[in-house]
């Protein structure tokens, strides 16, 4: 089996390959790199970033572009069995229906940053990276990600439809009393106050 080969039947059209995830048989980076580079004179893969790639798909217009949205996904939130992120901010407000704001980037929180927080470009994609306050795992990312909401929201703007909205997104992550007491002390006191607010906490199972 190729190098081409074992990749494109691990990601296939439009799925961004991070480099630092290749591992082939027991080849070198150096090596792996020149074989990227022999794909990339052929057209068979193209260079999104450094250190991402992917293989465009034909098309009567030209070759595919890939999705900055997907790099992001991968780079800072999952790579599909792991996950070490989740969005945030108003971003977060938006996916859970709690506001009709549409954001012009993507605020998220990862594992894979160390400063505090940063603004950076990805392709044509503003996104906003927080480095996270505890470890973020596939078992508490849900958690986490309700406390940053609870964090963010203000509860005297929450309307019927906002707080129904609230409840069906609790119950569909599955949140937990015991894992949010668990994981409160990571988050600054506001959490809980507008966790008793809101009244979320009494959603809680």
């Amino acid at each position: 089996m190729t190098l081409k080969e074992f990749l494109f039947d691990q990601y296939g059209y439009n799925e961004p390959i991070s480099v630092d995830k290749i591992k082939f048989k027991n080849y070198s980076r150096s090596w792996i790199f020149k074989e990227l580079r022999k794909l990339m004179d052929t057209g068979e893969i193209k260079r999104f970033s450094v250190g991402f790639y992917y293989f465009p798909k034909r098309m009567f217009f030209g070759d595919s572009y890939l999705d900055p949205r997907r790099v992001v996904e991968r780079r800072f939130i999952t790579d599909g069995s792991e996950v070490y992120g989740y969005i945030s901010g108003i971003s977060l407000l938006n996916k859970t229906g709690l506001s009709t704001q549409v954001p012009n980037l993507i605020e998220l929180v990862t594992n894979n940053e160390t400063t505090r927080v940063r603004d950076i470009n990805i392709g044509a994609q503003r996104v906003r990276v927080r480095s996270a306050r505890t470890l973020i795992t596939n078992e508490n990312v849900n958690t986490l990600q309700f406390l940053d909401l609870m964090n963010t929201i203000v509860p005297v703007n929450l309307g019927e439809t906002e707080r129904y909205m609230l409840s069906k997104y609790i119950k569909a992550s599955g949140i937990t009393k015991d894992a949010v007491k668990q994981n409160l002390v990571f988050f600054p006191n506001r959490a809980a106050k507008n966790l008793l607010d809101s009244g979320a906490v009494y959603e809680l199972a």
